[in-house]
C-alpha cells in the first residue's frame, strides 16, 4: 500500500510552543506535513503580524513542508449557532483564519461544523441550514484566497457521522469544500471508521489518526484504545485516498509520542500497535 508519510497535528503544543519552533522540532523528527492549530501561545490570530507570518512561512519552506493545513479549536466560535450574531462573529473569525492560511501558503482549513448541545440538539434540518449559511458566506472569500475547507466529523458538532457529513459536503458541488475524517471521533460515537471511509471516498481529503475508547472521548497514541486500526489501511486503499494522514495525539509529552512514529509509514500506524 502506497501512502504519504504521517503528518502531525500540533494540538499538544498550543500552550507551550510557538508554531515556528514547533515546526523545526518536528522536522528534526523527519516530519514534513503539519496541521497547525490556530491558538495562542502556539499560533495567535490577533497578535501575529505580517512579519511573523512571513517568518513562519519561511520556516515551512525551509523544512520543505507539504500538504499542510490549519485548524482552529471550536471552543470560541460556532458556525452553527442558533444565534445569528454568534454565526456572524464566527464567520468573521474564520475569514481571519483563511487570511492567515493564505499568508502562510497553506491550502486547507480544517473546519468544525458548529457545536451542538448533547442534551438537546436542534433537528438536523435546522443545524444544516445554519452551518450552510455560514459556509456559503465563507466560501467566496476562501476561494479568492486560495484556501479550501475540510469539514470534520466531531462528536459534539453538527455532523457527527459520515452519512450526514458526506451529504452536507456534496451539497456544495465544489472542490473547495471537502471532508476531514477523524477515525477516533467516528469510533467514539459507535461508527465504523472503515465504513465511514468507504462512504466518504469521493470527498475525503484529510484523515486524522489517534486512539480512543467508546466511554471517554480521547485522542491518545495508537494502541491505547480500541480503534480498529487494522481495518483502516485497506479501507483507505480501497477509497483511493492519497491525502495526508495526520496524527492528532493530544498529550502533555508529545515529542516522546511522536518520536516513536518517526520514519514510520501510515500503514504501520494503521496496522500495528507501537512497542512501548
Amino acid at each position: 500500500m502506497t501512502m504519504r508519510p504521517l503528518g502531525i497535528n500540533t494540538y499538544s503544543y498550543i500552550w507551550s510552543t510557538p508554531a515556528a519552533e514547533c515546526v523545526r522540532r518536528l522536522a528534526d523528527l523527519s516530519y514534513r506535513t503539519f496541521e497547525l492549530m490556530v491558538h495562542p501561545v502556539h499560533l495567535p490570530l490577533d497578535d501575529f503580524d505580517e512579519g511573523e507570518r512571513r517568518r513562519l512561512a519561511s520556516v515551512l519552506a525551509e523544512v520543505k513542508a507539504t500538504d499542510c493545513s490549519l485548524n482552529i479549536p471550536s471552543l470560541d466560535q460556532n458556525l452553527a449557532s442558533a444565534f445569528p450574531r454568534v454565526r456572524a462573529a464566527s464567520v468573521q473569525m474564520f475569514r481571519d483564519v483563511i487570511n492567515l492560511a493564505s499568508d502562510l501558503g497553506i491550502e486547507w482549513l480544517v473546519t468544525v461544523p458548529g457545536r451542538m448541545s448533547p442534551l438537546f440538539p436542534p433537528p438536523l434540518a435546522e443545524r444544516s441550514a445554519w452551518i450552510r449559511e455560514s459556509i456559503e458566506r465563507l466560501l467566496p472569500h476562501a476561494e479568492k484566497r486560495g484556501v479550501r475547507l475540510a469539514i470534520e466529523n466531531v462528536p459534539m458538532a453538527a455532523f457527527q457521522n459520515a452519512a450526514s457529513l458526506g451529504a452536507f459536503v456534496r451539497g456544495f458541488r465544489s472542490g473547495s469544500v471537502a471532508v476531514c475524517y477523524d477515525a477516533a471521533n467516528a469510533h467514539f460515537i459507535g461508527e465504523s471508521p472503515a465504513e465511514g471511509i468507504r462512504q466518504l471516498a469521493d470527498v475525503l481529503r484529510i484523515f486524522h489518526l489517534s486512539d480512543t475508547g467508546r466511554t471517554v472521548w480521547k485522542h491518545d497514541r495508537v494502541g491505547t484504545g480500541t480503534v480498529p486500526f487494522a481495518e483502516l489501511a485497506p479501507a483507505l486503499a480501497g477509497a483511493g485516498f492519497a491525502g495526508p494522514c495526520i496524527l492528532e495525539i493530544i498529550d502533555a509529552i508529545p515529542r516522546q509520542r511522536f518520536s516513536r512514529a518517526t520514519r514510520r509509514s501510515p500503514a504501520w500506524a494503521l496496522r500495528r500497535r507501537p512497542r512501548e
